[in-house]
């Protein structure tokens, strides 16, 4: 087992986890979130910065491109840093169409689901093997 994908993961799980549930229990105040959001995406950039600065931190500490439970890390730290970056250099009107895919209750639940799974996979590799 690769020492820095586990500590990565001992992160990234459980929060993937709290975080996935929020956006199924909660996906109505998700949905308004992500409509302040489509208003004035500027707000955003803090979350995308760390998001951005994060990914950078995930891909520099583990980059295996294996296939194993630890390639999730790698996806997720490329997934955080291209996201972010593209957040930066994306002309606002592409943003604001993105965003806008956030305004449906059904990706709510989508990306929530999604986000558990990840969580779970990574958090059972981590926790419990």
């Amino acid at each position: 087992m690769e020492l820095p994908a586990m500590m990565i993961a001992m992160i990234l799980g459980p929060f993937l986890v709290v975080f996935g549930l929020s956006h199924i229990l909660y996906a109505n105040v998700w949905v308004k979130l992500f409509k302040g959001w489509e208003k004035d995406h500027v707000a955003l950039l803090p979350i995308m910065l760390l998001l951005f600065i994060s990914g950078l931190i995930v891909v520099n500490m583990y980059n295996v491109w294996t296939w194993n439970v630890w390639l999730l890390v790698t996806l997720m730290g490329w997934g955080m840093l291209l996201k972010g970056a593209f957040y930066l250099l994306l002309p606002g009107s592409l943003l604001k169409k993105g965003i806008k895919m956030g305004e449906h209750v059904g990706f709510q639940y989508l990306g929530g689901l999604m986000m558990v799974i990840i969580g779970g996979c990574l958090s059972y590799s981590t926790y419990f093997v």
